[in-house]
């Protein structure tokens, strides 16, 4: 089963004064980036990343089936 590569890399930093969430990813150049995003932003971000694998692996499970039928 092939998936599309991830284009970013989400980060939780612990610190004494709280946890603190980034983002890195390479743009069109090729230069790396790190954000610092907010804790919403960044749950929201992995709830999409979580609900994209899912329909990825949905899809690929009725593509198998279609196949056998």
């Amino acid at each position: 089963m092939a998936y599309r590569v991830k284009a970013y890399t989400l980060r939780e930093e612990s610190t004494e004064s709280g946890t603190r969430y980034f983002i890195s990813f390479k743009d069109g150049q090729g230069k790396s980036h790190e954000l610092e995003v907010s804790e919403q932003f960044f749950m929201e971000f992995r709830q999409m990343e979580r609900r994209n694998r899912n329909l990825l692996q949905w899809d690929e499970r009725h593509k198998r089936l279609v196949k056998l039928l």
